[in-house]
């Protein structure tokens, strides 16, 4: 019974620390997820040349303006010939919502380290959020931008597949499973003292 006494003093930490940093986090998209949006804009840049004309964050929104637009038959052009840009708004919070889970997770934890296990988590918490959000500008132009900027980068069908693959492992399955490794890693001695018999599977 003992035993069971720190697992449920940590979830009720979790649920209860969940909301307040879930709020925090909605509240300051704008500044954590400046960064990425200056990181992914670059590495686009580099990836796929000419393709965006600029990256930039509205609140909580993505918004990304294309060097593509219609030109007078409607077709689309790159570079636009007039004032129909092809621009889109992304919704970053689908895929960022990592961050307060990480966050819950490692100040429920008792000790002096949580600080510095909440910073280095951040840290390791970046490139993933870096990939799913380049992935998503990638998949945005591939196939809502559509032949055109496939043409002008010249990405095959197994490119593009791959980009669709990137896209959802970035949304789907990264931002649920990162957050849990990352913590796990950083939390290896609080893990053994809940479950004494992982001792073993963890040293390996």
């Amino acid at each position: 019974m003992r035993r069971a006494r720190p697992l449920q003093a940590f979830m009720l930490g979790v649920l209860l620390l969940f909301t307040p940093v879930f709020a925090l986090w909605y509240w300051l998209a704008g500044f954590h997820l400046a960064p990425v949006v200056a990181v992914t804009g670059t590495l686009v840049d580099l990836l796929c040349p000419d393709a965006l004309m600029w990256l930039r964050l509205d609140g909580h929104t993505l918004v990304l303006a294309s060097n593509f637009g219609h030109d007078a038959a409607g077709q689309v052009v790159s570079p636009p010939t007039g004032d129909d840009l092809l621009g889109f708004h992304l919704n970053p919070l689908i895929y960022c919502y990592s961050l307060p889970l990480l966050a819950a997770l490692t100040l429920a934890v008792p000790g002096p380290d949580r600080g510095l296990n909440l910073l280095w988590g951040v840290l390791l918490l970046f490139p993933v959020e870096v990939f799913s959000m380049v992935f998503s500008v990638l998949k945005t132009l591939t196939f809502d931008v559509g032949a055109a900027f496939q043409l002008q980068q010249g990405i095959t069908p197994l490119g593009a597949d791959l980009i669709a693959l990137g896209y959802q492992a970035g949304v789907l399955i990264l931002p649920m499973i990162a957050p849990l490794v990352i913590w796990i890693a950083l939390h290896r001695r609080f893990i053994i003292t809940l479950a004494p018999r992982l001792e073993q599977v963890l040293s390996t």
